[in-house]
């Protein structure tokens, strides 16, 4: 028998989940990508839900933990253990936290004793076995996934690598791939912030709005791509310069005026293009393509 409150989600809502989950699609890549897995993502989901929730759940200095269950869905005891992240952002000692299946395989044969050397270092492992293999590691700290599934994917992120024909061993701690560093994803996460933030300001503002724009054009053929990305790249990245070029003007008469009050403030532009991408050519009615990428969008 369901719960009470189980199965009530309508269309409507089933399509807003739906819809949502394409919008995540990039942060699920940034998180696989960057050795992180469905609990990792679900844990900062539940985090950001509360720190929504806590902006108007208070009672003096203190958060109402029972509004902000109702208000998230979470229980009284996940919204306390949880609303204590908001500022450290530290996952407290002792939570478990459902990681991803290779980031645990990697983590039993760098730490478990028995795939161990006598310094310590992870064993080269034959891939299959009835003892000390790639297979009975899989088994031991992957649950229910096929060992082969978690060798190809170690495979493809370049965590392990083939020693001879038979033997698989270590090459990095984790299954980050090549590129997704932390500094890479605190730097698209701020930016997806940044976009996200304004379009869902905007309409709690709807009287003051901060301008947001797109434009999109569709059945183009390759070459149009090409030309397209080529011109709007020389326009976006000139654009963006330019609030550079505003603030250093700026500065300049603001140096001449004595109280201009506190410099608290945050603003700025961002601009990026939208479409495949392409190898680099040249359009038929234009010079080669030059990509200037900047995520960043409009913000207060």
């Amino acid at each position: 028998m369901a719960k009470p409150g189980e199965g009530m989600s309508g269309s409507s809502q089933d399509g807003d989940i739906s819809t949502l989950a394409r919008a995540l699609a990039p942060i699920a890549k940034l998180c696989m990508k960057s050795g992180m897995g469905a609990g990792e993502l679900q844990m900062a989901a539940k985090i950001a839900c509360i720190r929504v929730a806590a902006e108007t759940a208070k009672l003096g200095n203190r958060l109402n933990h029972s509004r902000m269950a109702a208000a998230t869905g979470l229980t009284r005891k996940e919204v306390r253990a949880l609303s204590g992240m908001l500022n450290s952002g530290i996952v407290a000692a002792g939570r478990k936290v459902a990681k991803q299946r290779t980031a645990r395989v990697l983590h039993g044969w760098r730490t478990d004793p028995e795939y161990l050397d006598g310094r310590g270092n992870p064993l080269s492992l034959p891939i299959s076995g009835p003892t000390l293999s790639f297979h009975t590691l899989v088994r031991r700290y992957g649950g229910d996934v096929t060992p082969v599934s978690v060798l190809n994917e170690l495979m493809r992120s370049g965590a392990i690598v083939r020693v001879g024909r038979s033997l698989v061993s270590v090459k990095k701690r984790t299954p980050r791939v090549r590129g997704f560093s932390p500094e890479v994803v605190a730097e698209i996460s701020a930016r997806l912030r940044d976009l996200g933030g304004t379009l869902v300001d905007n309409i709690e503002n709807t009287d003051n709005p901060v301008f947001v724009g797109f434009s999109e054009i569709r059945n183009l053929s390759a070459d149009e791509t090409a030309l397209f990305q080529a011109t709007f790249s020389e326009r976006a990245a000139s654009l963006v310069d330019s609030v550079g070029r505003w603030r250093t003007s700026q500065s300049r008469i603001r140096a001449r005026v004595k109280d201009v009050g506190p410099k608290n403030s945050r603003v700025g532009l961002g601009v990026y293009l939208i479409g495949p991408q392409h190898p680099r050519v040249t359009p038929a009615a234009g010079k080669p393509v030059k990509r200037h990428i900047t995520r960043t969008r409009a913000k207060r």
